[in-house]
């Protein structure tokens, strides 16, 4: 770790370049950053990454690539980008369901990002330490980004809407993100107990208003932590590759024509004689250069596959989007959700409203929108409190679920 360079996307438009874990310098143009070196590892940024937990049955090693791209397609993370898509895959635990993998997708590598001479690349919240039970909430680009790992790997990379400054926003939005991830079976016995902070330029007010409104412990650092973690090969860009091996064969070829000039030297009449089949030897080694350009119609022959593929599986049952709907129909103030619960297809919804009419309004949105128009909504007479709040309960059930089962 102490002679490798790390470089990771800065708070602003910043790239910064670590030597250990300590920074060393920063340029807002990443190849000016770089310049010759080969020893750089660079972390891509968050916006342009993506990563979920996925529990895939125990089988032959060789059948987990297929396995992991046929979820990228259901996932629609294959179609629409402009880019070239790269992804990669770990192991992170095993039970009696199967194994569970930590996979992570890089979309739409512009060109900016790519430098032939890079040691690897690996997205930016692998690069960054995290201690066990604990999340990372760091400023990217503008934008505030939450990682949650298990282990090493980073299995959720959120870059957060609520604005890049500190406060109760963005601390209720990660307690949106962490409800919705409780229930999810990946995360048993995962789930963070702490929040540690690396934001610099947030204020005293900032960071008390934030450290009230979240669930979790806050530990602030002023300070990076950088850390090398595993570093895969199936997250280089295809240009990177190519240049890989074009250094190689030149290599290759290089000692080969060392070698011929020894000879030469050698047995200067032999190589006279000879030398017809050297020029065709030399002609025959530059062809050879021509065919390891990789061939890309099979990229093309993909590409074309699944282009009018249609998604397997539908995002609209997944609990967080259906608790960011919830959340959106929510009156601007005076209604707070105190549980959210899903058992199969079904919704429950707890919560406390300054008035009956409030909750009997949520009510009456959820059963308007559009988006639920495939569920029943009902609640009982809300309970009225001593404080006149009213304490509710609102569950939803998919129509004809009777007959879906």
């Amino acid at each position: 770790m102490s002679n490798q360079t790390i470089v990771l996307p800065g708070p602003e438009k910043e790239w910064l370049l670590f030597q250990g874990e300590k920074e060393t310098l920063q340029s807002s143009d990443l190849r000016e950053l770089i310049g010759h070196r080969s020893d750089v590892v660079i972390g891509y940024p968050s916006d342009k990454v993506t990563t979920f937990p996925v529990v895939l049955p125990e089988t032959d090693e060789t059948l987990y690539d297929s396995m992991i791209y046929s979820q990228l397609e259901k996932r629609g993370l294959l179609a629409g980008n402009e880019g070239e898509v790269l992804y990669d895959y770990e192991i992170i635990d095993k039970g009696p369901e199967g194994n569970t993998f930590a996979v992570s997708v890089v979309s739409d590598v512009s060109s900016e990002l790519i430098d032939s001479n890079a040691a690897g690349y690996a997205s930016a919240a692998s690069l960054r330490a995290v201690s066990q039970k604990s999340c990372l909430l760091w400023k990217e680009k503008g934008r505030l980004v939450l990682a949650i790992y298990k282990g090493r790997e980073p299995v959720h990379l959120q870059v957060l809407s609520g604005g890049d400054r500190l406060g109760s926003a963005i601390a209720g939005e990660i307690n949106l993100v962490l409800m919705g991830l409780n229930g999810d079976p990946c995360m048993e016995d995962s789930m963070p107990e702490a929040l540690v902070l690396e934001v610099d330029d947030a204020s005293a007010d900032e960071r008390e208003s934030f450290a009230e409104g979240l669930n979790l412990t806050v530990h602030p650092t002023s300070k990076s932590r950088i850390s090398l973690g595993r570093i895969s090969e199936r997250l280089l860009p295809s240009a990177v590759t190519r240049a890989r091996r074009k250094r190689k064969t030149k290599s290759r070829i290089t000692v080969i024509l060392a070698v011929l000039f020894v000879v030469y030297g050698v047995g200067l009449s032999a190589m006279i004689i000879k030398s017809n089949n050297t020029v065709a030897e030399i002609g025959s080694l530059e062809r050879q250069i021509s065919i390891v350009e990789p061939d890309v119609d099979w990229v093309e022959q993909v590409d074309q596959r699944w282009k009018n593929l249609e998604p397997a599986f539908e995002k609209s049952w997944f609990p967080v989007v259906q608790l960011s709907r919830i959340t959106s129909a929510l009156p601007g103030s005076g209604v707070v959700i105190r549980e959210y619960r899903t058992s199969g297809r079904g919704i429950r919804v707890q919560g406390q409203a300054r008035d009956v009419q409030l909750a009997n309004r949520l009510l009456e949105d959820l059963q308007s929108m559009t988006e639920f128009k495939g569920y029943d909504w009902s609640m009982p007479n809300p309970k009225v409190e001593k404080n006149n709040t009213a304490t509710f309960e609102i569950t939803g059930k998919p129509k004809n679920a009777g007959a879906d089962s």
